[in-house]
């Protein structure tokens, strides 16, 4: 494997005392994809690999780690999310919820009000069997103010509410703004971009029809 191609590190895996939610997770079907599929190819050691592997520490902590004690990606006390100017949701908030429902909350083609963190994360691991990969496109600040543009995306393997899986790639584009202290501990996060075409696949809604 080259310096370039290197496997993603998530951080704060190993304390034995961890609390997870769903048992500890396995990254390798996801590693795998992102490493056959990515578009972009950010050198070992770079602020880009850096903040890439940061954000992919807190997409698992988010996903995974029940206690806030638990959470070493972000400052705490002061941590915050929201979705396309939204209002900001805390790290209990962001424990409670899930990081699909608060990334689909306004999404008229979601109803977060009738999901949890779990059955939002069986719901969307059911449809894209082979993990839904996250790279980092374009690094435009770094620390303190991190903003980059991005691509997620997961081929379509596993019926989405009874809609027929159509094996098609589908992804999605966005940008982000992330403080970050000193220690390069994440103080807020915000997300900027449109789940409207995705969702609309995933449903079979016609959006211009």
């Amino acid at each position: 494997m080259s310096e370039e191609d290197e496997c993603p590190v998530r951080a704060y895996m190993d304390d034995e005392n961890i609390q997870w939610l769903h048992g500890k997770p396995d990254y390798s079907k996801v590693n795998l994809k992102y490493l056959k599929e990515k578009t972009k190819r950010h050198k070992a050691g770079s602020l880009e690999k850096l903040v890439e592997n940061l954000v992919k520490t807190w997409e698992m902590e988010s996903s995974h780690k029940a206690r806030e004690e638990d959470w070493k990606s972000v400052e705490n006390e002061v941590f915050t999310i929201s979705t396309n100017g939204g209002c900001p949701m805390n790290l209990k908030d962001n424990i409670t919820l899930g990081n699909y429902n608060i990334l689909l909350a306004d999404c008229p083609l979601y109803n977060a009000k009738d999901e949890s963190n779990e059955s939002s994360h069986k719901l969307f691991r059911s449809t894209f069997l082979d993990g839904f990969a996250w790279e980092l496109l374009e690094l435009f600040s770094g620390p303190p103010v991190v903003t980059f543009s991005w691509r997620h995306w997961g081929t379509w393997t596993g019926d989405h509410r009874g809609v027929q899986a159509t094996g098609e790639v589908i992804n999605m584009y966005g940008s982000c703004v992330v403080r970050v202290n000193e220690n390069l501990k994440i103080q807020s996060i915000e997300v900027y971009y449109d789940p409207n075409p995705m969702m609309a696949k995933l449903t079979n809604f016609k959006m211009f029809e």
